[in-house]
């Protein structure tokens, strides 16, 4: 039987992906339909790195997960455009030397969604992990959910997800107004799944003890096929081994090999108090801006979710009724009375 909300920290985490965020946002979404229920209302903790730092954030400030579904239908394919033959080999070649897509595109999406709040607005306690560029350290934006978090509250929601999702070669480092002279770039170098920073999180600053925490982590599909055999059915594999061979399959690697070890040691921490929600695809199947396919990865995320295992867990563990309780940040946005004409 579950634990009442005051023996039960619940957190939600959920991981990058890109454009395969779509997933994860249909997941969310079939969650929400089936059970009448706000996900950002039974949660104690949202963990979201890059695409998953995007849905953290509308969430908590207040946006159903269906209009998130909506947002990468949307503008999905602005950010990620779709090119011909020919264009797709000329941005390669520029790939080479800047970032595939602009930022622009992606930060007017985000100001179409959040306009200007704050990430401090938020309802529910957010961690994001980003990378500082500049000290060369890993880093996370949180709320102010304890006294010592007063330096990222007050940022521009915009500004945080840019952060979180500034996927090194994809795109430039973000700027960020909170923290002047700063860069960072993707929170999946480090942290491409946050369900051990969320732990973390609960149980180092919250003091939470680890057998009253619960986690419900959401991927955005993933493949089975080990390294090597990519490396050896790449465009590069008839080549030794060596730079040109192993780089295109760097970043996913990073990604995949951090992510893994985040899975294992969360588990071993919460044990059966950790619940995986994830869907095996076909190798090369979607990628990270595979924007044709989104209409393909909400139908996949919406299967996945209402499988009778899952749904039948996450309704007794996650959504079955029982709020978590309120949110009361340390420090309040302090909203400004439009001035007098």
């Amino acid at each position: 039987m579950s634990k009442p909300y005051s023996q039960r920290f619940r957190i939600l985490s959920l991981d990058g992906g890109g454009i395969k965020g779509a997933f994860t946002a249909s997941v969310l979404s079939s969650w929400e339909s089936t059970t009448g229920l706000r996900i950002r209302d039974h949660f104690d903790l949202i963990a979201g790195t890059s695409t998953g730092g995007i849905l953290a954030i509308g969430l908590g400030l207040g946006e159903p997960a269906s209009s998130i579904l909506e947002f990468y239908k949307h503008y999905g394919p602005e950010i990620f455009p779709n090119a011909r033959i020919v264009q797709r080999l000329n941005l390669a070649l520029s790939n080479l030397w800047r970032p595939k897509y602009s930022q622009t595109a992606l930060r007017d999406a985000l100001t179409k969604v959040f306009g200007q709040k704050r990430f401090g607005e938020s309802t529910c306690r957010l961690v994001i992990p980003t990378y500082d560029a500049i000290q060369g350290r890993i880093f996370l934006m949180k709320t102010a959910h304890s006294r010592q978090f007063q330096f990222d509250y007050s940022a521009s929601a915009v500004d945080v997800a840019l952060a979180t999702s500034a996927a090194p070669t994809f795109f430039e480092p973000a700027a960020f107004t909170e923290h002047e002279g700063n860069l960072y770039v993707d929170g999946g170098v480090w942290a491409n799944c946050p369900a051990l920073c969320a732990v973390i999180e609960a149980h180092h600053f919250l003091g939470i003890p680890l057998e009253d925490i619960h986690v419900l982590s959401v991927g955005t599909t993933s493949e089975p096929t080990g390294l090597f055999h990519k490396l050896e059915r790449g465009p590069f594999g008839f080549l030794q081994p060596g730079i040109i061979r192993w780089a295109p399959q760097l970043l996913g690697l990073l990604f995949q090999a951090q992510m893994e070890a985040s899975l294992a040691i969360s588990s071993l921490l919460i044990k059966e108090r950790f619940i995986r929600v994830d869907e095996i695809t076909p190798e090369g199947a979607y990628k990270l801006d595979s924007s044709g396919k989104i209409k393909q990865l909400a139908a996949l995320g919406r299967s996945c979710a209402t499988q009778t295992a899952i749904l039948d867990r996450v309704r007794a563990e996650f959504l079955d009724g029982i709020p978590a309780e309120p949110f009361t940040p340390i420090y309040r946005i302090q909203v400004r009375e439009p001035e007098n004409s």
